[in-house]
């Protein structure tokens, strides 16, 4: 997957500070499935949430 840059991210978004909570929140829910399933995350969760970020899979909201 590419890799998104941050600032990209946050020129996209007009608080800096909801990206952060949102990316978060997102990463506490990627580990919370992995562990569901049992499984072992090859990067780690904050990364994978600002991909998914980057991919436009989840927006933030105010």
């Amino acid at each position: 997957m590419l890799k998104t840059a941050i600032g990209q991210l946050l020129t996209e978004n007009d608080s800096s500070y909801s990206l952060v909570i949102a990316v978060a929140k997102r990463a506490r829910d990627i580990v919370k499935k992995a562990e569901e399933k049992g499984t072992s995350l090859n990067d780690k969760p904050v990364s994978l949430a600002i991909d998914e970020f980057g991919a436009h899979k989840f927006k933030v909201k105010d």
